[in-house]
């Protein structure tokens, strides 16, 4: 066998290996949701005996709970016969039953065996069964219902009457009659009512009416008004900042609701280590009867300056440091700068970003980032320079739409040929956001859709747009799995597409595409095929990128009671040089990878294989980052 044949062999038992590895990986991370080893199942704590509904004895059955085997003696089966007595009193009084009958009982009881190959019979002590007996009775209702307030009504009393929502011959439920106070303080709290506090309520069972009697006894305080707001603690902030994110202006009808939210807002920018929102004490008196009291905002500043580094490994989309400087609130209107440094085997760059998060008003952001780079990918080679700036409305804390502006310079081989381009676009972004954690999400969905109208001054000078569309969701199906889906499109209007640059075009492979294939990999190529001096045929592979992408990944996540967790994957996509893509060219990846959880953000380690590889591409490719891979 020569050497050439002997390598032959060799790769083909390598795939063969990765393709087994990567059967039996996907089969064990499903087991390690199994026990692992059977056991005896538990069995209720006690016989129940009632006329009460399946529902409710399952609901008695809950709050008794389970035992794991059954009593081993008399007396340990009276103690639980005593224990459930009693935790079913209580149940039934909540669930308005106040004459409830309630008798437990220990038995004992014999069985009769016959020995193996004999006729012989005997009888066996069988364990002691504790049993309730429950005749639940009538069910008493709700009867008078009143409000007591201790220093005088409130002024919108009848507002507060309306959060009662408790009638007069509904059944009398506890749990009902202790939300309903509760819901009495907030709705005070809301209605302008700060110290609004429950005291002790009176509810009286008549036995005779079969009814319950409620008195709520309330407090309610002074109502109030919002003054100025004093801000303390050591974070500085500029003298206008606090009011302008804040929900609610000088004189408004204090709410609990509002004053949380301005706490939320300042610990929401990420920059600071804590905020609250209280009330000062004492007030100034107003002609209507109500005070106004200032608002003291405490917030703690934490670290300014931080410097953090990230190690990436990739077999196809390039290997390197990446080191980050960050200053925050440096002029006081929770700002951040952050310097970032790029050295890795496909790219060198340096860049800037500047976030405000409030930016001249609450609901409104600013981002803008300058950044430099030499890239040299399998793609395009070349340098680029950019700046942009986006102003983000927050219509909500799920949805938001950006617009803005940028500038991009750039020069790259193009077929050859050193092409420059100098760009000037449009940038139109709609999100929709409710993931749980950007980072590491288990439930939610996120959909975004963009369109960036382009002119290219350069070489090859002409407009272009391109409009995308990407989604994702996430599932959690047990405590211990999660599904999590993406997908996203694509595509390049222009009339010549020589017009758009190499890095402006759409390409998929990689750890954020299709995994188990080299990065930009998946592409519309250009082969050109060429006989050197040795008279040997060579074949070169140039990928052009494409004016249309459809891409999609699939996983199932794993995770125990530790730090572990597991993931089984398939990936596709497809690029076309054509308007509308089809699906005739997919390119299919699919591999297993290893998570770590950390406080911050999952590590992740993926090792993924193509199903079906294009000539010139590796029989599998690993990825080690941090975060999810989407």
């Amino acid at each position: 066998m020569d050497l050439c044949s002997f390598s032959l062999i060799a790769m083909e038992t390598l795939l063969t290996i990765m393709r087994s590895v990567l059967r039996y990986s996907l089969l064990a991370g499903f087991c390690l949701s199994l026990p692992a080893s059977l056991s005896v199942a538990a069995e209720p704590m006690v016989v129940i005996e009632s006329d009460m509904s399946e529902d409710q004895k399952d609901f008695l059955r809950s709050v008794l709970g389970e035992v794991d085997a059954p009593a081993r003696s008399l007396a340990q089966a009276r103690r639980r016969a005593e224990a459930a007595a009693k935790s079913a009193r209580s149940v039934m009084r909540s669930l308005g039953f106040y004459d409830a009958e309630i008798r437990a009982e220990v038995i004992e009881s014999k069985a009769e065996a016959r020995a193996v190959n004999e006729d012989i019979e005997s009888t066996v002590r069988k364990p002691p069964q504790a049993v309730l007996y429950v005749k639940k009775g009538q069910q008493f209702t709700y009867g008078d219902l009143k409000i007591d307030y201790k220093d005088g009504p409130p002024v919108n009393a009848d507002v507060i009457m309306e959060e009662l929502l408790l009638d007069i011959g509904q059944p009398a439920l506890a749990a009902r009659v202790v939300a309903t106070e509760l819901r009495l303080t907030n709705t005070l709290h809301a209605e302008g009512y700060p110290d609004a506090k429950a005291l002790p309520r009176t509810a009286i069972v008549d036995h005779a009416t079969k009814q319950m009697n409620v008195t709520y006894s309330l407090q309610t305080g002074r109502r109030t008004r919002f003054g100025s707001i004093e801000q303390t603690g050591s974070a500085y902030l500029t003298k206008g900042f606090p009011k302008m994110i804040a929900p609610f202006e000088s004189g408004e009808l204090y709410s609990a609701k509002k004053i949380n939210r301005l706490a939320a807002r300042v610990t929401g920018t990420g920059v600071f280590d804590s905020a609250t929102a209280t009330l000062a004490e004492g007030g100034t008196e107003n002609a209507d009867g109500t005070i106004t009291r200032n608002v003291i905002l405490n917030v703690e500043q934490g670290a300014i300056n931080t410097v953090s580094g990230e190690i990436g490994f990739s077999t196809s989309d390039g290997s390197g440091v990446d080191a980050t400087y960050e200053r925050r609130n440096f002029i006081g209107f929770a700002q951040t700068l952050q310097l970032n440094a790029r050295l890795k085997t496909n790219e060198i760059g340096v860049g800037a970003a500047y976030n405000i998060p409030y930016a001249w008003r609450e609901d409104r952001e600013l981002d803008m980032s300058a950044d430099i780079a030499r890239l040299d990918t399998e793609a395009f080679t070349g340098e680029r320079v950019l700046t942009n700036a986006l102003i983000t409305q927050k219509f909500s804390r799920k949805f938001r739409l950006g617009l803005g502006l940028g500038l991009e310079a750039s020069r790259f081989d193009q077929e050859g040929v050193d092409t420059t381009a100098y760009l000037v676009e449009g940038l139109a972004r709609a999100v929709y956001d409710t993931r749980d954690n950007l980072l590491n999400p288990v439930k939610g969905f996120n959909i975004e859709a963009a369109i960036i109208p382009t002119y290219n001054f350069g070489d090859e000078d002409g407009s272009f747009g391109t409009l995308t569309l990407g989604g994702s969701t996430y599932k959690r199906v047990s405590d211990k799995f999660i599904l999590a889906g993406r997908v996203g499109t694509g595509t390049i209007v222009s009339k010549d597409f020589s017009t758009v640059p190499r890095n402006r075009r759409f390409y998929a492979g990689g750890g954020g595409s299709v995994r188990g294939y080299e990065y930009q990999s998946i592409s519309p190529r250009i082969v050109t095929t060429s006989v050197n001096e040795d008279g040997e045929t060579e074949t070169d592979i140039e990928r052009i990128g494409g004016r249309t992408l459809i891409d999609g990944s699939a996983e199932v996540r794993y995770k125990g009671d530790g730090p572990i967790g597991y993931v089984g994957f398939i990936d596709a996509g497809t690029v076309s040089r054509a308007q509308a893509s089809g699906l005739d060219d997919i390119r299919v990846g699919a591999g297993v990878g290893v998570r770590y959880y950390t406080a911050f953000a999952p590590l992740r380690a993926d090792v993924a294989i193509p199903l079906n590889p294009q000539s010139g591409d590796a029989d599998f490719q690993i990825y080690i980052s941090i975060g999810q891979a989407f």
